[in-house]
């Protein structure tokens, strides 16, 4: 009896942290919660969908450590870093190449140590790349829309539709964009590489864009999908919405108002 009392506490105590899935949840709020991705959670949970449900239980990463791959990291260098291998990175990930993208989440090898700076103390994490500051402007307003019901051609305090809810964002910072999808895609300049900030801009139905939102870093947007029935927030590496992925646009500034037509004589 004994025994089996301490496999029982052992299988408990061993067993993997979740989260039951509450009203307004989405997979990006409760990644920033416990400090992982909305990547990570997928994997972890063998998701195909960004779509939560009331109710859902999530597994959640245990306490291994991880590290978030910065702009200029590569596996040579995290291995020197970190005290391991290129070897012991790649198998332990699962990676078939040593090649390694900006945002994303490595385990590292029990015992690694962290990294030092020159006085031998434990050096602060590094900042997210290309993540919008939890305080800012935009992505406070972008977090006062969340779980908004989506409904098309709407623009009103009960349902907004992909572009409505673009506009209402930025107008809340001041700026004044266009009405719909397309006058907004038209209005600013391409971008190579999306920013936070920026519009994205997708083509559902064919060649022309019909569906926006905003790009909030690290791999995620915001948007009232249509398919969820709400605003969200989702990963724009999907490959979904890789697919008809169009491209982003930089808000710059405040578009031009069209001029005014001429008076008839």
């Amino acid at each position: 009896m004994r025994r089996i009392f301490l496999l029982a506490f052992l299988g408990l105590a061993l067993a993997q942290a979740t989260y039951t899935v509450a009203p307004g949840d989405t997979l990006y709020s409760i990644a920033r919660r416990y400090g992982t991705t909305v990547e990570e959670l997928m994997r972890l949970n063998g998701l195909e969908s960004f779509l939560l449900q009331p109710g859902q239980v999530l597994k959640l990463p245990s306490g291994e450590r991880t590290h978030v791959v910065a702009p200029g990291d590569t596996l040579f260098s995290l291995a020197r870093r970190y005290g391991t291998t290129v070897e012991a990175l790649m198998r332990l990930n699962g990676l078939s190449s040593p090649e390694i993208k900006v945002g994303q989440v490595l385990r590292l090898p029990e015992g690694s140590e962290a990294p030092k700076d020159p006085e031998g103390k434990e050096a602060p994490p590094a900042p997210e790349p290309e993540a919008l500051d939890p305080e800012s402007p935009l992505l406070r307003a972008v977090l006062r829309y969340l779980g908004m019901p989506y409904k098309y051609g709407a623009n009103s305090p009960l349902a907004l539709d992909c572009s409505a809810f673009v506009a209402q964002v930025y107008a809340e910072l001041g700026v004044a964009l266009p009405r719909t999808t397309k006058e907004q895609y038209q209005a600013f300049p391409p971008a190579e590489a999306p920013r936070p900030g920026d519009l994205v801009f997708f083509s559902f139905g064919g060649k022309e864009v019909d569906h926006v939102g905003i790009y909030l870093g690290r791999g995620v947007f915001a948007h009232a999908s249509s398919y969820g029935s709400r605003v969200v927030i989702e990963s724009l590496e999907a490959p979904f919405y890789r697919k008809v992925y169009r491209g982003a646009r930089r808000v710059m500034a405040s578009p031009e108002p069209p001029p005014a037509p001429s008076a008839t004589p």
